[in-house]
């Protein structure tokens, strides 16, 4: 009995220890499973949100960019009156300024308009045969007059082809230095490129002071022996008398055009309505090829530059939103705009970040981004504040 006893209680023992191991077990699979989810709910959520927005500096500039408004002689040019102050709205073709040497250009056409008389009048005459000894003498003193003519500009076109291989000279000579300079390290490629750009320029001077002697040889030789085929024939009374008299009717006629031509130069006129932003020149100076007589903008419509990274340009594309800030707190709220135009070169940033750390070399794409209305004329008078841009890509 004892004996049976024992057995039954060997018998629980067994059950109870394996009920034990079994209930391990099954937490340990349990808890094993609960963790690797959280491990993998964890690898989830520790993953970073996809980017919606493209960041950028960027820079205000008004519809169009600024425009240097200069001159077609620039180096040859000083201001005699100027009509306009900084923050004038002008119009299209509106005279902002007005060049030395006006009045002797006003002489110039007055003289060309009687020349055209003159040619008209020999050319009735000739319609009505009136050829005498005076109409020779005269024509001969043309002549006369246009070979002392053609003797006196060529001189004077030698003479400015001498001044500008001066000046080629010294701008070759000062920019194969500069490159050596650069290429030394001892100066910057800004200066480089100052000297490249008056090397260039002087070049081009050159070549157009030849041209205009070849121009002058050319013209002048074609009117003396116009003139002189005249001589030739004018004693004769004929229909085809009536080529030569009409010929120099046109051209006198287009003298007077080219004078009246070279007069308007002396007007400065706005090629666009706009606003002036800056003066440039004052009265009596000589107009900066580089900066102009102004600097204009189109301030009824503003723009952002922004200088997006390469890496960036994909994601970017027309009718996107964008918001603005201030770079350096030029003004305190948010701006709206729409992409609106994205560049086709990759170039190295112009805008100057406020944080040490960023690259000063970044490859970048100019996007031009519209501004709505309203924040347009907000900023209307902040051209080149720097902002920061953020393009939503959503």
């Amino acid at each position: 009995m004892v004996q049976k006893q024992i057995s039954s209680r060997t018998v629980s023992y067994w059950l109870i220890g394996a009920i034990s191991i079994t209930s391990l077990g099954v937490s340990a699979a349990y808890l094993s499973q609960s963790k690797a989810k959280q491990n993998a709910d964890a690898d989830v959520s520790s993953q970073p949100a996809p980017v919606r927005t493209v960041a950028a500096l960027g820079r205000i500039e008004p519809k169009g960019a600024v425009i240097k408004l200069s001159v077609v002689n620039a180096k040859d040019s000083r201001v005699d009156k100027l009509l306009v102050k900084e923050g004038d709205q002008v119009r299209a073709r509106q005279v902002i300024a007005i060049l030395q040497g006006l009045d002797k250009k006003q002489a110039a056409v007055e003289e060309a308009k009687q020349n055209v008389a003159v040619m008209q009048a020999k050319l009735a005459q000739t319609k009505v045969g009136n050829a005498t000894v005076g109409g020779l003498s005269a024509q001969k003193a043309a002549i006369t007059r246009l070979k002392a003519q053609s003797s006196t500009e060529i001189s004077a076109k030698q003479a400015a082809i001498a001044r500008a291989e001066a000046e080629f000279r010294n701008t070759q000579t000062t920019y194969a230095r500069s490159q050596q300079l650069h290429k030394d390290g001892a100066i910057s490629a800004s200066v480089l490129d100052n000297d490249r750009k008056s090397f260039e320029t002087a070049t081009a001077s050159l070549n157009e002071a030849k041209a205009q002697l070849e121009n002058t040889k050319l013209t002048l030789s074609a009117q003396i022996q116009q003139e002189t085929a005249k001589l030739q024939e004018l004693s004769e009374v004929r229909p085809a008398d009536l080529r030569v008299p009409q010929a120099e009717v046109d051209y006198a006629l287009l003298q007077q055009k080219g004078a009246e031509t070279e007069l308007e130069d002396f007007y400065v006129r706005s090629p666009v309505s706009g606003q002036i932003l800056r003066i440039n020149t004052q009265i009596g100076e000589q107009v900066s090829a580089a900066q102009g007589i102004v600097d204009l903008g189109q301030t009824d419509q503003m723009y952002v530059v922004a200088e997006v990274y390469e890496t960036d340009i994909p994601k970017v594309k027309l009718g996107q939103r964008a918001v603005l800030t201030s770079e350096n707190g030029g003004f305190n709220e948010k701006l709206q705009g729409t992409v609106d135009q994205i560049g086709l070169q990759i170039r190295k940033t112009d805008t100057l970040s406020t944080d040490p750390a960023a690259d000063k070399n970044a490859r970048v794409v100019e996007v031009k981004i519209r501004l709505d209305p309203d924040d347009s004329k907000k900023v209307a008078e902040l051209t080149y504040m720097q902002v920061r841009v953020q393009i939503r890509l959503d």
